[in-house]
């Protein structure tokens, strides 16, 4: 059975990697002599971080189309996300714009 994270990457992969032909694992590394451990470590670590960005773009995806097919539920998050947020933040005295960037960064990066 698959955990969730997995099937998250298996859609994400299967969502996503078709668009981009240039991201795509081609290289083996069975059979091919002098291909170190190192570089096959820099292949692994390539492919972890296009897979990250990858799976980034579909949850960005996801969640605007949700946004979309439900706003009342959206903005009740945001409002949530915001009652969480202000009390951290108040303190300093940042303005809306900058509470507003915050919440764009969240989205964008976790």
């Amino acid at each position: 059975m698959y955990s969730s994270a997995n099937a998250l990457r298996t859609l994400a992969r299967s969502a996503v990697l078709p668009q981009m032909g240039s991201s795509m694992r081609c290289m083996s590394t069975q059979g091919l002599k002098g291909f170190s451990e190192h570089e096959k470590a820099a292949e692994d670590m390539y492919f972890t971080k296009e897979d990250q960005r990858n799976f980034n773009k579909l949850m960005a995806k996801i969640k605007k189309q949700s946004d979309q097919a439900d706003s009342h539920a959206a903005a009740g998050v945001r409002a949530a996300e915001l009652s969480a947020l202000k009390p951290i933040v108040d303190k300093y005295n940042i303005s809306q714009d900058d509470i507003d960037k915050i919440m764009a960064w969240k989205h964008t990066n976790y």
